[in-house]
């Protein structure tokens, strides 16, 4: 069909109104420097190396599980407050909330005490941040530097849009690794960024996530991944953004964001940080860390300017090289879950060998990315008819036993967002990588791989409440005949205040809601989900 010449024309000038705008964007200044710095030893003498030294042998790690987000943000504050020496802060989003500003008041205070504070943030979501990371880049002891950075500045969607489509291959690569270091002798990764939704703060949405806190050895090989990323060339410092922080704004930021600490930390859920806080009783000892060998698998941060020749550097190659087949059992929980043509061939092997396969990942209705679940959508069937366990988590958990244990109290609403392997009750895997193909080819991603049979029990035991029925829709076909013939279909089971429930169409959800699934399972682009 051929277009009209007034149809051209307003297309024209929409595409020339566009450019104006990006062209008038102000832009990165490329020739800020970014002098390279590292972590300090982790021989260092410091406060909590010499607490540390009395529980955990030299030369060997230990662990602890941050399941409940109120005890994952409060580590976090805890260790900016015990730090006296370095902090390190590398995280995929950084939000301008309760949370974040919780997080951004420890940093500073940290600061002021003669602590150096490095804070590295991809740059996918701090458009109208910019003033904010300044203002702390602006304190003495703070750099802060943004990874993979859009080049034109601007808070309009339509000229970030336009310069996304512009240098897609590069842009489309995000930094998704998640990091908290103090003085190089304790360390926090796993699934969270910083922000309510995260840490039980949010008034409507909860993530079901999972971090790590790991102290002696293993810390330091976190701190060199810092390191690699800070001193990397897809990133720039936070002086190259077009805006200028005083040191009176600086002052003021510093006084009114301790103000908010003082009044957030003396409310009901400042009060639960203090209680839900594991430093205290891990450093005293009254809480044993978990004595295990650990390797930490990081993608190289020039994952993001190109596509890797040898795929045996990249995270997913370095997992496959780190485990050898499961002999009994295969844990897998991933909130975005795209297995591709590979992760199939996998799975069918390890059912073909009798190995129990159990897969945990969001229903349709408490996805927050609908079009990764089109993604995972086309492959249930083929799952199922594997022998593969489906779980999907239901959007509102259910009671258990009368009172609803830490899904995401005060929510109305939750979501999978914990990414954890394990094997064979032996080995487990924390950290920021989902399985789909984004994380595998696109995204730079981390985690720790940590051979620990009682860790894996207790990541084991965190999964299968969250399987419960009450909890979780357990997916299973169905045969009927049809005028075609024989057919299977889905169907999901789960239990609602003591009764089941069988769902045949996707649970919780309208009309529109699933023609829209069909559409976008129809969409070739699952290399980018």
């Amino acid at each position: 069909m051929r277009r009209s010449p007034e149809s051209l024309c307003l297309a024209g000038a929409a595409l020339a109104a566009l450019l104006a705008l990006a062209g008038c964007a102000p832009t990165l200044r490329m020739n800020a420097e970014r002098p390279p710095s590292q972590a300090i030893s982790n021989h260092a003498d410091s406060p909590l190396k010499a607490h540390l030294s009395a529980h955990i042998p030299a030369g060997e790690s230990g662990f602890h599980l941050l399941q409940d987000g109120r005890a994952a943000l409060a580590a976090r504050l805890a260790l900016a407050q015990r730090a006296t020496r370095t902090l390190d802060v590398q995280y995929y989003l950084f939000h301008n909330d309760t949370t974040g500003k919780l997080v951004a008041a420890a940093l500073l205070v940290a600061a002021e005490r003669g602590v150096r504070v490095r804070v590295l943030v991809d740059d996918i979501d701090t458009a109208d941040k910019e003033l904010r990371l300044a203002t702390l880049n602006a304190h003495p002891n703070i750099q802060v530097r943004l990874f993979n950075p859009f080049h034109t500045r601007s808070t309009n969607l339509f000229v970030k849009g336009w310069q996304a489509l512009r240098e897609s291959v590069r842009l489309n690569r995000r930094m998704h690794n998640k990091v908290f270091i103090a003085d190089n002798q304790l360390g926090i990764t796993g699934g969270r960024n910083i922000g309510d939704e995260y840490f039980d703060a949010h008034h409507d949405l909860a993530f079901v996530d999972l971090d790590v806190i790991a102290a002696g050895a293993i810390v330091d090989s976190l701190s060199q991944s810092f390191d690699q990323y800070w001193n990397s060339d897809a990133v720039v410092p936070a002086a190259a953004l077009p805006v200028n922080a005083s040191d009176i704004r600086l002052q003021r930021t510093t006084r009114l964001l301790q103000q908010y600490r003082a009044q957030q930390l003396d409310s009901d859920y400042g009060r639960a940080l203090t209680a839900a806080d594991p430093l205290p009783k891990l450093l005293a000892g009254k809480i044993p860390w978990h004595i295990a060998r650990a390797d930490l698998i990081v993608d190289p941060p020039g994952k993001v300017l190109k596509r890797s020749k040898s795929p045996s550097k990249l995270l997913i190659g370095q997992l496959a090289g780190l485990w050898v087949d499961p002999s009994r059992r295969a844990l897998i929980v991933s909130p975005y879950f795209v297995p591709g043509s590979l992760g199939m061939a996998y799975f069918e092997y390890w059912r073909s060998q009798g190995v129990q396969v159990d897969v945990l990942t969001n229903a349709y209705a408490a996805s927050d990315v609908p079009l990764v679940h089109a993604g995972y959508a086309n492959y249930r069937i083929p799952l199922l008819q594997a022998g593969i366990n489906l779980y999907e988590l239901k959007p509102v958990a259910e009671p258990i036993g009368g009172r609803l244990r830490d899904l995401g109290s005060g929510s109305s609403r939750a979501s999978l967002h914990a990414k954890t392997f394990v094997f064979d009750d032996e080995h487990v895997f924390i950290g920021s990588f989902n399985l789909d193909p984004r994380s595998a080819l696109l995204n730079t991603e981390m985690g720790l791989v940590i051979h620990s049979p009682e860790l894996a029990r207790q990541v084991t035991a965190i999964a299968e409440d969250a399987m419960r029925p009450e909890r979780s829709y357990q997916l299973r076909l169905v045969v009927e005949k049809t005028a075609k013939g024989i057919a299977q279909r889905l169907q999901w089971r789960d239990i609602h205040q003591g009764a089941e429930r069988i769902f045949d169409l996707e649970p919780e959800t309208t009309p529109i809601q699933r023609g829209l699934l069909r559409v976008l399972q129809a969409l070739p682009i699952e290399e980018h989900l």
